[in-house]
């Protein structure tokens, strides 16, 4: 009976202690916000599309549209065949820094190639995943490489797509640190 209640009161010393745990494995890719981009790789089909349509406000009848939209309508399936999403994640002010650092590295006077690393290097960073159309995923780290390669594939509104989203997550915890020191949210 004794052994019992020595074990009954081991548990509410334990209940009562504060819990342990380890700070590295809580924040790591916490905290961050995450969000996903869509692009679309079919620029021709794209370009095509906008064409018809600019085509099809001049028509009148329905037997002059009626072609036109049914071309319109297999661009629109082949445009959406084409479509990435990127899944992805803001960056610790920590990991801007490195990358800034990484990428001035033996590019002194080559301010343009500085930049173009700097983002393809941020972007790279901030990737989770690639899902496809079809439900195909990617998850692997991707390198500064592989993404100035596909800036030279994507359509450039898709690159701008990307680095706007990059920095918009980026600087949210910008904005979390400017609403906890403007008092909008408790401090503990």
């Amino acid at each position: 009976m004794s052994e019992n209640i020595a074990e009954v009161l081991d548990l509410v010393k334990d209940a009562q202690s504060p819990a342990k745990f380890n700070l590295a494995e809580v924040i790591k890719g916490r905290g961050y916000p995450e969000d996903s981009v869509d692009i679309y790789l079919d620029a021709d089909s794209a370009y095509r599309l906008n064409k018809l349509n600019d085509e099809l406000i001049l028509l009148t009848t329905e037997e002059e549209t009626a072609p036109l939209e049914a071309e319109a309508d297999e661009l629109a399936k082949k445009i959406l065949a084409s479509k990435l999403t990127f899944h992805m994640r803001g960056l610790p002010q920590s990991v801007v820094e490195a990358i800034e650092r990484k990428s001035k590295v033996n590019k002194a006077g080559q301010d343009e190639d500085i930049v173009m690393e700097y983002f393809s290097r941020i972007i790279a960073s901030s990737i989770i995943k690639v899902v496809d159309a079809e439900g195909n995923v990617d998850d692997h780290q991707f390198t500064h490489e592989e993404v100035s390669e596909m800036r030279g594939a994507f359509p450039a509104e898709s690159w701008t797509a990307l680095l706007s989203a990059v920095q918009k997550l980026t600087l949210a915890s910008g904005y979390f640190q400017g609403l906890t020191d403007a008092g909008f949210l408790p401090k503990s």
